[in-house]
């Protein structure tokens, strides 16, 4: 009996110090995978399909050639559509636009509309606008690792009654807007970070208070 225990005894041993050695091999693979991951890749959020100001839209209405057409986005985040009025684009994924189009149209006139929205310009993703008092408000063209003081620059600079350090970025997240106030004066002399800017962002230059 003996020797059979102690044969019994070997084996266990041998299986379960190969199972360790694996385990082991297996946590360690892991451990230096997370250790140099970080170093090698970025990860980068998806980007957001969202409709934005300046942009068009190719709208198809099937078995409709007068309604079918491509429309821009107004200032106001709107554009007019035939039969449906006013309808507000701003924000809204193209799926979200067909859904909404879908339910304006329906009706005695188009029982069963079929509706296809597809984005054929992305201009709110090139631009960035700059009001308030700034010397030339409007939209100015976004560049790579464009930041605040940029944009206000491209803008024509400040105006005298332009409050320097109480600068406004707006912008939208997942359809929700993010409000922030900078010190673009301190910023543009070195005495605070920069901000970088992404394409569809506002900056507004509040007035400055006597």
């Amino acid at each position: 009996m003996l020797p059979v225990l102690r044969g019994k005894t070997a084996l266990g041993g041998t299986v379960l110090l190969l199972l360790l050695v694996v385990a082991a091999g297996g946590g360690a693979c892991r451990t230096a995978g997370a250790r140099t991951s970080p170093e090698t890749t970025v990860s980068a959020s998806p980007p957001d399909d969202r409709l934005g100001v300046d942009d068009v839209v190719d709208v198809h209405i099937y078995g409709e050639p007068d309604m079918t057409g491509s429309y821009r986005i107004g200032a106001d985040g709107t554009f007019d559509f035939p039969l449906a009025g006013r309808i507000a684009a701003k924000g809204l994924t193209p799926s979200e636009l067909q859904a909404v189009l879908v339910a304006k149209l329906k009706g005695p006139i188009l029982t069963a509309p079929q509706v296809s929205v597809i984005a054929k310009e992305r201009n709110s993703r090139s631009k960035v606008s700059v009001l308030g008092q700034v010397q030339h408000p409007g939209q100015v063209s976004f560049f790579p690792n464009m930041t605040i003081v940029d944009a206000v620059a491209s803008a024509g600079g400040f105006t005298p009654i332009a409050a320097k350090n109480s600068v406004t970025l707006r912008r939208e997240v997942g359809g929700k807007v993010e409000l922030k106030t900078y010190p673009v004066a301190d910023i543009s002399e070195g005495r605070s970070v920069n901000v970088p800017l992404l394409p569809g962002d506002v900056v507004v230059v509040d007035e400055r208070f006597f």
